[in-house]
Protein backbone atom coordinates (compact mmCIF):
# COMPACT_ATOMS: atom_id res chain seq x y z
CA UNK A 1 0.00 0.00 0.00
CA UNK A 2 3.54 2.34 0.82
CA UNK A 3 4.19 1.99 -2.86
CA UNK A 4 0.54 2.55 -4.56
CA UNK A 5 0.18 5.60 -1.91
CA UNK A 6 3.96 6.87 -3.00
CA UNK A 7 2.93 6.74 -6.62
CA UNK A 8 -0.24 8.10 -6.29
CA UNK A 9 1.72 11.14 -4.70
CA UNK A 10 4.36 11.00 -7.59
CA UNK A 11 1.49 11.14 -10.23
CA UNK A 12 -0.39 13.98 -8.15
CA UNK A 13 2.74 16.12 -8.40
CA UNK A 14 3.51 15.33 -12.09
CA UNK A 15 0.06 16.27 -12.73
CA UNK A 16 0.37 19.32 -10.83
CA UNK A 17 3.52 20.29 -12.81
CA UNK A 18 2.32 19.56 -16.09
CA UNK A 19 -0.87 22.08 -15.27
CA UNK A 20 1.73 25.30 -14.31
CA UNK A 21 3.33 24.24 -17.51
CA UNK A 22 0.37 24.65 -19.34
CA UNK A 23 -0.40 27.84 -17.38
CA UNK A 24 3.13 29.11 -18.15
CA UNK A 25 3.07 28.16 -21.79
CA UNK A 26 -0.46 29.85 -22.61
CA UNK A 27 0.66 33.00 -20.53
CA UNK A 28 3.97 33.00 -22.96
CA UNK A 29 1.66 32.53 -25.76
CA UNK A 30 -0.58 35.97 -24.62
CA UNK A 31 2.12 38.28 -23.99
CA UNK A 32 3.59 36.74 -27.43
CA UNK A 33 0.57 37.63 -28.84
CA UNK A 34 0.68 41.30 -27.64
CA UNK A 35 3.80 41.73 -28.80
CA UNK A 36 3.23 40.55 -31.91
CA UNK A 37 0.30 42.77 -32.14
CA UNK A 38 2.10 45.78 -31.05
CA UNK A 39 4.65 44.99 -33.33
CA UNK A 40 2.02 45.01 -36.34
CA UNK A 41 0.82 48.50 -34.91
CA UNK A 42 4.28 50.19 -34.88
CA UNK A 43 4.74 48.35 -38.74
CA UNK A 44 1.66 50.39 -39.72
CA UNK A 45 1.93 53.47 -38.02
CA UNK A 46 5.71 53.52 -39.85
CA UNK A 47 4.41 53.24 -43.06
CA UNK A 48 1.72 55.54 -42.62
CA UNK A 49 4.82 58.23 -41.99
CA UNK A 50 7.52 57.15 -44.39
CA UNK A 51 3.93 57.61 -46.94
CA UNK A 52 3.07 60.84 -45.20
CA UNK A 53 6.96 62.03 -45.77
CA UNK A 54 7.15 60.87 -49.51
CA UNK A 55 3.69 63.19 -49.79
CA UNK A 56 5.44 66.52 -48.12
CA UNK A 57 8.40 65.99 -50.13
CA UNK A 58 6.60 66.17 -53.35
CA UNK A 59 4.40 69.37 -52.07
CA UNK A 60 7.98 70.33 -50.99
CA UNK A 61 9.24 70.44 -54.59
CA UNK A 62 5.72 71.83 -56.03
CA UNK A 63 6.36 74.97 -53.55
CA UNK A 64 9.79 75.02 -54.90
CA UNK A 65 8.69 75.17 -58.11
CA UNK A 66 6.06 78.08 -57.68
CA UNK A 67 8.67 79.72 -55.92
CA UNK A 68 11.34 79.68 -58.89
CA UNK A 69 8.21 80.75 -61.05
CA UNK A 70 7.24 83.44 -58.93
CA UNK A 71 10.73 84.54 -59.03
CA UNK A 72 11.25 84.41 -62.86
CA UNK A 73 8.00 86.57 -62.90
CA UNK A 74 9.37 89.25 -60.96
CA UNK A 75 13.00 89.02 -62.35
CA UNK A 76 11.08 89.70 -66.01
CA UNK A 77 8.66 92.36 -64.78
CA UNK A 78 11.60 94.27 -63.50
Amino acid sequence: MDLLKQLEAKMQALVQQRNQLKEELDALKAAGSADSQELQSLRTRLEDALAEKVALEKDREAVKEQVAAILRALEALG
